[in-house]
């Protein structure tokens, strides 16, 4: 669905560019990430043929070209905006990065030539007499050669080199995240790695001469691979590493936005302080649509009993309250519902109609990652569905 409101805000479609760098940290509304600049320049492409008005740089650090839709000093204009397009476009999984996009290359720096002023030297008398003297001999056996500096060896890493290539199978945007590395299917002990990087990895111990490598990415379903070290499957990269592609797929579809920045302090329904951004989005937002209307659906890692502390009195909604919070025994799908319930009480007090907002506590029952894995964290969250009229 095309939306409408991107028609009064994008009204220029640019061709793909690259940018400088910044010099100044700014707020990017980012909409793709890329390895390879091909995909990343026809992803612009796309994009603006949608009415965006979309530009690609490259992230140094991550080595991954970034495709986004505005770029802004003002934080919360960047979430009002995120929050619309992950709402009303395809783009479910959009982001806001705060940082330095481009490749960063100083301005030479020309300094004025020093003015030289014409020296005269003065006249100096030599006597007609003066005795010429020769210059001492020198022995020719006691001069010795200089020699060459020795060239520094450059220590090669054990292994192989592998790049482990993690997309989006809808609609292959590269993903980034840790992954999983493990000489057998379920064992217990594994090493981390980073996709989009070049790693060397040396030869496994069993007798398959294999690895696994388990993908868990927020937001996807968790994925993996067993691929032979010695003659894995795939292309070749620049460098001559072997190149390892994961596709997964998304966690969920439809109208159900996982809201990424809403985040709890544990076993609690208090949020933390980076939770307001996005939740500010979506005041906007509802304030510019007055038909949608929403369900707030809360999940916890795990579906155990806890001791946990809600709201209680407590009117702030971004900082624990030792007097205002209610601390009790409950259970996961109380705990849910209590985060669910925070969410809609936030909206309510920026003036949004209570008809208009529904909840639900889901507890434990909905995880997307394993509840004691690296990424359990992430199943304490809430996903909001939008109706639209």
């Amino acid at each position: 669905m095309k939306s409408k409101f991107l028609l009064p805000v994008f009204l220029l479609v640019l061709t793909a560019v690259v940018v400088h760098a910044q010099t100044t940290n700014s707020n990017y509304v980012v909409i793709g990430a890329f390895r390879l600049l091909d995909n990343a320049a026809h992803f612009t492409v796309k994009a603006n043929k949608e009415g965006f008005t979309a530009l690609y740089a490259i992230n140094p650090s991550r080595k991954l070209y970034y495709v986004y839709v505005l770029s802004s000093d003002d934080m919360r204009k960047a979430y009002n905006l995120l929050i619309k397009i992950r709402v009303e476009t395809e783009y479910k999984d959009a982001w806001v990065y705060t940082g330095k996009l481009g490749n960063e290359e100083p301005e030479p720096v020309v300094k004025p030539e020093p003015k030289i002023e014409p020296v005269i030297a003065p006249v100096i008398e030599v006597p007609k007499d003066t005795i010429k003297t020769q210059p001492p001999k020198i022995d020719s056996a006691l001069i010795k050669p200089v020699e060459p500096p020795k060239p520094v060896e450059v220590k090669k890493p054990k292994g192989k080199p592998f790049y482990f290539h993690v997309v989006s199978a809808d609609d292959g945007k590269e993903l980034s995240g840790d992954l999983q590395l493990q000489e057998a299917v379920g064992a217990s002990q594994y090493q981390t790695v980073k996709s989009g990087e070049v790693v060397y990895l040396e030869a496994p111990k069993n007798k398959k001469g294999s690895y696994n490598v388990i993908a868990q990415v927020a937001g996807y379903k968790q994925s993996n691979l067993t691929f032979v070290y010695a003659s894995p499957t795939g292309e070749k990269g620049s460098n001559n590493e072997d190149v390892i592609t994961l596709k997964l797929a998304k966690a969920k579809k439809g109208d159900y936005i996982d809201f990424k920045n809403v985040h709890f302090f544990k076993n609690t329904s208090v949020m933390q302080a980076e939770s307001q951004n996005e939740l500010d989005g979506l005041v906007n937002l509802m304030k510019e649509r007055p038909k949608y209307k929403i369900k707030i659906y809360g999940y916890c890692n795990g579906k155990q009993k806890r001791e946990s502390y809600t709201m209680g009195t407590s009117t702030n909604f971004f900082a624990m309250d030792p007097k205002g919070n209610r601390k009790e025994t409950i259970s996961s799908k109380a705990l849910s519902l209590a985060r669910a319930e925070t969410v809609k009480t936030y909206l309510v007090q920026h003036e949004i109609d209570p008809k208009r907002i529904g909840t639900k506590g889901e507890g434990g029952s909905v995880p997307l990652y394993p509840e004691g894995g690296t990424l359990g964290q992430y199943n304490d969250r809430v996903e909001i569905e939008f109706v639209k009229n």
